[in-house]
């Protein structure tokens, strides 16, 4: 099993990765181990996230990142 199947961002059932929007090879997700973007999934009442409300929430804590300034 790849880390994509593994990720909140991934959809299974078309092979697509929210994040990059397309649909992934098995070359791509077997390199899959290297993203940067990996979300793990998280579940609300027992039940996972849709990949598109992990994309959300991974936006929002990319740009919050972005947005840090030294210290």
């Amino acid at each position: 099993m790849s880390k994509c199947e593994k990720c909140g961002l991934f959809s299974s059932q078309n092979n697509k990765c929210q994040w990059f929007s397309k649909k992934l090879t098995e070359k791509e997700m077997a390199a899959g181990d290297e993203c940067t973007y990996f979300t793990d999934i998280i579940y609300e009442d027992d039940e996972p996230l849709t990949p598109y409300q992990h994309l959300m929430f991974k936006r929002q804590d990319v740009a919050s990142k972005k947005m840090q300034g030294p210290v």
